[in-house]
């Protein structure tokens, strides 16, 4: 395969960092330390906990199957059934994610910029979407390259934040008045959010070299090394403001005050120098998001192009015609239309969002991690207990109930677009599937 068409073991680890890193860590900062005080730091940890069943389970079955992804999970273990569900439901699930992105990143722009302020913000989420869809018709070697970009913008407030957040560090702001334990249910939601993205390397299988050894290796990497950085970020956030930090939780935008609050405190008498720096922080931000939507529709592109490949979708060689830099052009146009078609019916809402991507995302877990448990029960000699792929259907169950109960709540709209999605995706597999056995 041409060198312009792989990419290494780092640049994957990069893009799965710069997918978890996205908008998550810093739309959390304040929505997480509001209901749970200190202990939103720790909660990153108790997810990162939760979540490692998930994770071991996906990169044991992305070293048995490293030529398709969610869909090759449940197809070789389950049915051809259970492989599209995963695929499809990930598919649509983690652009909602994307969206999000996209609609955070050009907020901030918004709001640092006057002049953008004479555009709808939708008008400009939808200019961005444009974009990318543009850049995403690049070979993987520049696509690699872009995502280099993003990682490094997206470094410069995140370093910020830890070495201000340990410079200003209170003791008292983490005693037994700020750890609120009964909060720590209401986050996991988000904090699921934030960590989900280690699985970009799986459905980048096809593109990595040596993807037997080098997938896993991506996959845990990344997600040791991004929980890592969430975690500290948000120690240092808490420990440097406390209470100031939680007071701005029901503040519309709040994530727009997180840093503002920070600068205040380390600048108290430096007003025109902190609000400099702030533009220069949220600009990082804004780059930082762009670079998690872009990464998203990057290494998704390939999860629909696997679906059309197998006969599963409609005008299926429409699907799977590349052009010359290798890249399935409709699959991409498809992601730019479901990016624009979940921010007009949501509006951009954050929660709705969050949520709504954690449960597409989740689905997909489930799916896989059910996949290994039936693949252990047919094959003993399967290097892997038993109890890792259990241990994470229930964690699964418990994100299900957790982001249904969300949505129900306040992002009803965004669930039924959720449910037509998924819905005509179960559709189309069947006449597909029925067209192709009349054809046999």
């Amino acid at each position: 395969m041409s060198e312009q068409r792989v990419i290494s073991l780092p640049t994957a680890v990069l893009i799965n960092i710069n997918i978890m890193l996205g908008a998550g860590i810093f739309l959390n900062t304040i929505k997480t330390a509001g209901p749970a005080g200190a202990l939103s730091s720790f909660s990153y940890l108790l997810v990162g906990f939760l979540m490692l069943p998930l994770v071991l389970s996906i990169a044991k079955l992305t070293g048995m199957h490293p030529d398709g992804g969610f869909y090759a999970f449940g197809k070789n273990e389950i049915s051809p059934f259970a492989g599209f569900i995963s695929a499809w439901s990930y598919f649509i699930g983690k652009l909602a994610s994307g969206a999000l992105m996209i609609h955070f990143s050009l907020a901030l722009i918004q709001h640092l910029i006057p002049a953008f302020g004479y555009f709808h913000l939708l008008t400009l989420d939808f200019i961005a979407i444009g974009l990318f869809v543009l850049l995403n018709m690049l070979n993987i070697k520049a696509g690699s390259q872009i995502q280099m970009m993003f990682t490094i913008f997206k470094l410069i407030p995140i370093s910020f934040a830890i070495l201000t957040g340990l410079y200003l560090f209170q003791g008292e702001n983490i005693t037994a008045p700020h750890r609120i334990w009964k909060g720590i249910p209401s986050i996991l939601p988000f904090l699921f959010y934030a960590t989900m993205g280690f699985e970009a390397a799986c459905l980048l299988c096809g593109k990595i070299k040596n993807p037997k050894k080098n997938a896993p290796k991506a996959i845990l990497i990344s997600y040791a090394i991004a929980l890592t950085i969430a975690a500290i970020y948000q120690f240092a956030f808490y420990g440097a403001l406390g209470k100031i930090l939680s007071g701005l939780a029901n503040k519309d935008a709040s994530y727009l005050y997180a840093f503002p609050a920070l600068l205040q405190k380390l600048l108290p008498t430096s007003a025109a120098f902190a609000n400099k720096l702030k533009g220069i922080l949220h600009l990082a931000l804004a780059s930082s998001a762009l670079g998690g939507a872009y990464g998203i529709m990057f290494s998704n592109t390939w999860n629909l192009n696997t679906l059309a490949r197998n006969n599963h979708l409609f005008f299926k060689n429409i699907f799977t015609w590349l052009n010359r830099h290798s890249i399935p052009v409709a699959c991409v146009v498809v992601e730019g239309l479901i990016y624009a078609t979940y921010l007009f019916v949501s509006g951009g809402t954050q929660t709705a969002l969050q949520q709504l991507s954690s449960l597409g995302v989740v689905l997909a877990y489930t799916m896989s991690v059910l996949s290994l448990f039936i693949a252990k029960i047919k094959r003993p000699n399967i290097s892997v207990s038993i109890w890792l792929p259990l241990l994470g259907l229930i964690n699964c169950s418990i994100f299900i109930v957790s982001c249904l109960n969300g949505l129900i709540k306040t992002g009803f709209s965004s669930l039924i677009t959720f449910s037509l999605l998924l819905s005509v995706g179960a559709i189309m597999f069947f006449i597909t599937k029925k067209k192709s056995t009349l054809s046999f």
